[in-house]
């Protein structure tokens, strides 16, 4: 073996002239490149604060951090850690050989060949830093991966997949996986379930990458993106790449009259691209969405487009096609099967056949329940009725919850109306018993529009029709009224589940298209532009609602016609148009609801002037002049969500009937006229969020002062100072707000009452009466940069907070307390909060000063405190017993916290048997906490007895009394939820002592140690016993007098369950458990095992654990200076001829082990064979392993004899740079002379 790593090494000196030349200058140059690598450190040190500084800004802001960036500063101080070691070095290669006459060549040698790759290292991450954009967007909707919160049973046909319908979703599954097929269809009739099909396959296809990447053991090890050792990808890279056969999926639902502007926005919101919304012309759009779709070669994007009636133009929607169309897949739903396989040339197309009679009658019966259970007689009947609705689970599902509750007559009624069954008829049997004429006309509104709609648009049609009781009562009564509506819509099934029930409702194709069937003809009629043509005009002229999708002349065609009694027209633009201003309503003076939707409008025609009896009118277009909408007296909502409009006029101040006026989402609104606002004396709500901000003097916002109605506010202030110019503002009947000022920006909560303070120094504001008034009814309240407000918030609200549910308080060091109770009387503010989160108050002394009320608290769910140093605690124990609710902690950066809970000063109470209980708390995170030494810190109060008999008391700390003093966590708290642990730079030197209670941290399955200088172990055997049933996952980093993992008794014999285990920074670490001379196995289910820069391990595993090692799929060692052998002996152990086998491993990591030897023991042999005995073995690096190595790998002798030649030749290389640097120096000493 010698003489071949000689030869080898001989042959290396021929023929690499130049890699010797440059091995020689590390030698001879070593000073200089010391010298360069203190400046390129100082240079990295200025990148990391910049960098540091942007993330700063993101988090405080709510924005989450790149996983990219985080990689970087994590990097950054690993190599900066080992720049300063090399250089650290320096003195030590300063030190002679030759009896001092000579510099010594391979400390030399070391130095300059350590320092010049630690220059290339920091001058890359240099470049690295120049972010952009330290923060991420929110990713896409449609990534498939990651963590799921999908249900188990969905995705695999469980509790929702009937069973007649199950094979369909395995064929379709099957059709998916196959590279062969890129288009697939699903054909049935109408209600089958079709649209629940494709949405369980969009489940299951997400849940199945998130199975496969957690058995991987990359969902876990990377979720916060961080970069593979090797320099590998990051975790959005790997759910890129890996898992499933997609990593996007994205749906739109076509319709009948296919829109393709609003195809476009739902594929491009799935992917991303937000942009496209910005994109006026639809060539653009399809332009954009193709270059998206065909970016990346390796990403597999599934489309989903469900209710096709007829051919799309895949090509005008921006799908690739064909060759073009890389890895996207289509999967397609149509009642036609030639619509797939003729105009979509589906590739396989599957039928989804209508439930047997059987399954069909089982789910009739589960929805009716307990009225069939005893009742023969219904039995005979529902057998009957079930027949009659054609196996559909949405006829089953409307029919079986109308008749639920109703008597014997209703179910007769229903089979004499139905004896002749269609889905018209069955429909409209449901439609009859809807308990209004208001729920019948707002049900054939729905199926009019169709698909997902907007509750606020229903709001403007219901209002202009009269449906809500007229318009004499508030408009927050209208909307209850709509609201209960809708939920008799629901009961009734007639509007399914699939809205979000507060913005959206959404209602089946099979409804909308009944509707304008010849069933409803005796009712009211309603028209859709691809059937009108065939009416006759008898019904055209009777028809009262009409939407229309126009394209080329049809607008023009549509509008002189004899609809003279509609009213409510809905128009909305198919192709781009060009300019649609030419428009005309002269015929229309019934008209009294009317919506233009995705069109270009440069001045609104002049014949809307005469729509006097119009009420309400939704523009969401490009509309450049709206001034004539002023003379619309009649007017009471107008709403602009969504539209390109840059100027409101002045002329809109003469609507004096308005009563709500909708800016949302208008970014191009930069001017509001004077006059604009002030005239809209009978205003309720004026919601302009993601609008118009910019106010530039008191005198627009005074505008304000004269809506006096106004009951519902969505503002945004960017320049607070303005508030303090003007007298206080009309917001005091206020019933539901947005209020913000400062443009804060931080987590949303929708439908509450929020107020967004950042007042930048102008305290002042929270004096204002409509201020205080409304912080009484606020719900989410955020405080930032408050500096001379003196007071506890809860002072700001002169009843306190009773209503508020989200508490945010930043940047400000004028607060001491949050709750500060007056005149010594218990607060009772609070009662309803969930959560707060506190950070950067400089000068915050407690949560609560004072008494508090036993309702105080007693629904908080999380708290979060972060850099708040004068804070020592955060609740008393009478306080804390209130904390049932709680369910998450985090406390950061809190230089003066001692504990979490603490004693009642001057409470002359005995606690010793009084714990915190927390039965809700599943998350704990304590970080840079250099005080805290324990999580509940008590007085115990004793009685002394002195020889005179008097009994004084004498009050102690837990931690003079109890014999486990340095216990963090002791008899007096239980957490019997708890499921994650992470604890960071704390001084404690013990977490658990042996008094835990049975019930506490039984559910553990997640434990981070990190920085913990005195913490001396782990756990103790007894605790060990408890988290062996449960824990996971242990993370244990820079902990530096951590000598054991485990710990045990060898009496428990109970299978652990920890899967991943990493040690990192661990200085004293000598073994990761110590056995006792039992061979006990206390973590036979590990699967990854990391261990970094633990300088005295040793070994990792005895011998004796050989058996589970077949388990472990990702194995790494890094950097540990005495690391011998993987495997080996404990001292009572014999050693015995046996194999061992790594069947299950993926990746295998030994790097930077100088002494390392092998990985087993004599008289032991391992089996390591790529094709065989490893045949999930992705990645194997072994590098700079021992001076001489002899590892035993098995079969694997390439790489074996590879290693043992580069390692050989380069100690000759050594050693022949050093002969070279000798003759260059004896050279100069001599050339002296």
């Amino acid at each position: 073996m010698a003489d071949i790593a000689v030869s080898v090494a001989s042959e290396v000196a021929k023929c690499l002239v130049a890699p010797v030349g440059r091995h020689c200058g590390y030698v001879i140059f070593s000073d200089r490149r010391v010298c360069e690598l203190n400046v390129e450190v100082k240079k990295l040190d200025d990148t990391k604060d910049e960098v540091q500084h942007s993330i700063d800004d993101a988090q405080n802001n709510m924005k989450p951090i790149k996983a990219k960036v985080e990689t970087w500063v994590k990097e950054v101080e690993t190599v900066a850690t080992k720049a300063r070691d090399v250089l650290d070095y320096d003195g030590r290669a300063q030190k002679t050989c030759f009896c001092g006459w000579l510099p010594n060549p391979k400390a030399r040698y070391r130095l300059g060949n350590e320092a010049s790759k630690m220059i290339k290292e920091i001058k890359d991450l240099i470049v690295q830093g120049k972010f952009e954009r330290v923060y991420d967007e929110i990713s896409p909707p449609g990534r498939v991966g990651g963590a799921s919160d999908v249900n188990s049973s969905t995705g695999d046909g469980g509790n929702t997949m009937l069973k007649s319908q199950a094979s369909t979703f395995q064929d379709v599954m099957k059709a998916l996986y196959d590279e062969k097929h890129e288009v697939i269809g699903v054909y049935g009739p109408g209600g089958v379930g079709k649209t629940t099909l494709l949405e369980m396959v969009e489940e299951k296809l997400k849940k199945e990458k998130e199975e496969k990447l957690k058995k991987e053991g990359k969902l876990n090890k990377d979720k916060e993106g961080k970069l593979d050792k090797e320099g590998g990808p990051s975790v959005e890279e790997k759910l890129n790449k890996e898992g499933g056969p997609f990593n996007m999926i994205a749906k739109s639902k076509v319709s009948q009259t296919p829109d393709l502007t609003k195809i476009q926005f739902d594929i491009a919101y799935a992917l991303g691209l937000t942009y496209l919304k910005n994109e006026p012309s639809e060539e653009g759009r399809r332009d954009l969405l193709l270059k998206r779709l065909q970016k990346d070669p390796s990403e597999k994007v599934l489309i989903i487009l469900d209710d096709l009636w007829g051919e799309l133009d895949l090509k005008a929607v921006g799908i690739p096609l064909g060759n073009e169309s890389m890895k996207c897949k289509l999967l397609l739903a149509s009642r036609d099967k030639r619509v797939l396989e003729q105009r979509m040339h589906a590739d396989q197309t599957f039928h989804l056949k209508s439930l047997e009679e059987d399954e069909a009658f089982n789910l009739f019966e589960k929805i009716v329940g307990d009225q069939l259970r005893d009742n023969e007689e219904l039995k005979v009947k529902a057998a009957q009725v079930v027949t009659k609705l054609a196996g559909l689970p949405l006829l089953i599902n409307s029919v079986a919850s109308t008749l639920k509750y109703s008597d014997v007559s209703t179910w007769e009624d229903m089979l004499i109306k139905i004896e002749d069954p269609n889905n018209e008829r069955i429909v409209k049997w449901s439609y009859d018993h809807l308990e209004s004429e208001e729920a019948k006309c707002l049900f054939l509104l729905c199926g009019l529009i169709g698909g997902t709609i907007e509750v606020e648009l229903l709001l403007g049609l219901g209002m202009g029709l009269g449906l809500f009781g007229g318009f004499d009562n508030k408009m927050q009564s209208l909307r209850n009224r709509l609201n209960t509506m809708l939920n008799s819509l629901h009961s009734f099934c007639l509007l399914p589940d699939g809205g979000d029930g507060k913005e959206n409702v959404t209602i089946h194709d099979l409804y909308s298209e009944v509707v304008v069937s010849n069933v409803f003809s005796d009712q009211n009629s309603l028209m859709i532009d691809n059937n009108y043509g065939s009416w006759p005009k008898e019904k055209l002229e009777k028809c009262w609602a009409c939407l229309v999708n126009v394209g080329s002349n049809r607008l023009v065609e549509l509008m002189p016609r004899q609809f003279t009694h509609v009213k409510i027209l809905m128009l909305s633009e198919q192709y781009n148009m060009g300019d649609c201003s030419r428009m005309d309503f002269t015929y229309l003076r019934e008209l009294r609801v009317l919506y233009l939707g995705s069109m270009h409008i440069t001045s609104l025609p002049s014949s809307m002037e005469i729509l006097g009896n119009l009420r309400s009118l939704s523009i969401s277009c490009h509309v450049e002049d709206v001034a004539n909408l002023g003379k619309l007296k009649g007017l009471q909502i107008l709403s602009f969500v969504g539209s390109k409009i840059y100027k409101l006029p002045k002329e809109l101040g003469k609507l004096t009937s308005l009563r709500s006026l909708n800016l949302s989402n208008c970014y191009s609104l930069k001017i509001i006229e004077p006059g604009a606002l002030k005239g809209l004396i009978n205003l309720e709500e004026l919601h302009m969020k993601a609008s118009f901000s910019q106010w530039r003097g008191e005198h627009e916002l005074a505008e304000l002062k004269s809506l006096t109605k106004l009951a519902s506010l969505e503002i945004s202030i960017s320049d607070p100072k303005i508030l303090l110019k003007d007298g206080d503002l009309p917001f005091e009947k206020l019933e539901k707000f947005w209020i913000n000022v400062g443009d804060d920006e931080v987590r949303e909560y929708e439908g509450l009452t929020t107020m967004k303070l950042n007042l930048k120094g102008c305290d002042g504001i929270l004096s204002r009466e409509c201020v205080k008034r409304n912080l009484q009814k606020t719900q989410c309240l955020y405080l930032s940069n408050l500096s001379e407000f003196k007071e506890s918030p809860r002072e700001l609200c002169t009843r306190g907070f009773r209503e508020v549910k989200y508490l945010d308080i930043r940047d400000s060091p004028s607060i001491k307390y949050i709750a500060n109770s007056s005149k010594g009387l218990p607060l009772k503010a609070f009662g309803k909060l969930e959560s707060f989160f506190l950070e950067n108050l400089i000068n915050l002394e407690k949560i609560c000063h004072g008494p508090i009320a036993p309702e105080c608290f007693n629904k908080l769910k999380a708290v979060r405190v972060n850099h708040c140093n004068q804070l020592k605690y955060l609740w008393c124990l009478s306080n804390a017993q209130s904390l049932k609710q709680l369910e998450k902690i985090e406390v950061w950066n809190c230089d003066s916290m001692q504990s979490i809970v603490t004693h009642d000063a001057g409470v002359d109470i005995v606690y010793t048997n009084n714990r915190v209980e927390l039965p809700k708390v599943r998350e704990l995170v304590l970080c840079e906490l250099p005080s805290m030494k324990s999580f509940c810190h008590t007085s115990i109060q004793k009685f002394f007895s002195y020889p005179c008999g008097k009994k004084e008391p004498v009050t102690t700390t837990s931690d003079s009394q109890d014999a486990n003093s340095d216990s963090f966590f002791d008899q007096k708290v239980t957490f019997p939820n708890i499921t994650r642990l992470v604890i960071d730079d704390l001084p404690c030197k013990e977490l658990w002592n042996n008094q835990i209670p049975t019930d506490s941290f039984q559910k553990l399955k997640f434990l981070e140690l990190k920085k913990c200088d005195n913490l001396q172990r782990i756990a103790t055997s007894y605790m060990w016993k408890k988290l062996q049933r449960c824990l996971k996952e242990l993370e244990v980093v820079s902990c530096r007098l951590i000598e054991i993992i485990y710990d045990g008794d060898g009496t428990d014999t109970e299978s652990g369950e920890l899967r991943r285990l990493v040690l990192s920074d661990l200085e004293n670490l000598r073994c990761v458990w110590q056995s006792n001379n039992f061979p006990t196995i206390p973590f036979p289910n590990l699967r990854d095992v990391m261990a970094v820069r633990c300088h005295r391990l040793k070994m990792l595993f005895p011998t004796f654990t050989a058996k589970f090692l077949g388990q472990i799929e990702d194995l790494m060692v890094e950097s540990c200076e005495d690391m011998e052998i993987i495997i080996g002996h404990e001292k009572w152990e014999e050693a015995i001829d046996t194999t061992i086998t790594f069947s299950e491993l993926v990746f295998l990591r030994l790097l930077k082990l100088p002494k390392f030897r092998g990985f087993l023991p004599e008289k032991y042999s391992l089996k390591f064979s790529c094709s065989d005995d490893f045949p999930s073995l992705r990645h194997l690096s072994i590098e700079r392993c021992g001076a001489e190595p002899d590892q035993k790998l098995g079969d694997l002798d390439l790489t074996t004899q590879l290693m043992r030649m580069i390692v050989k030749s380069r100690v000759f290389l050594q050693y022949f740079i050093a002969l070279v640097w000798l003759c260059i120096t004896l050279n100069r000493e001599i050339s002296l002379y």
